[in-house]
């Protein structure tokens, strides 16, 4: 279940499928970083660059998203 890990001398448990703390350096997403959630003005901004004539399938590598997703979102508005 835990983990003992020998740092600098001290002995630190690092317990399996522990929360870590928020605001931590390891946690912070990067510039990369994919997106879980999508905001209501996300999804608004997709819609309206699809609306605008924008292919489907360039949004969909753009965004990492598969394109039956894009359409729900686009269908949904």
């Amino acid at each position: 279940m835990s983990k003992a890990v020998k740092k600098s001398g001290v002995a630190l448990v690092a317990l399996e499928g522990a929360r870590s703390a928020t605001g931590s350096a390891t946690s912070a997403p990067s510039a990369g970083a994919e997106v879980k959630r999508w905001g209501a003005n996300r999804k608004k901004e997709v819609v309206l660059r699809l609306l605008r004539g924008e292919p489907i399938d360039a949004l969909s590598r753009e965004l990492g998203i598969e394109t039956y997703r894009l359409e729900c979102v686009f269908r949904r508005s």
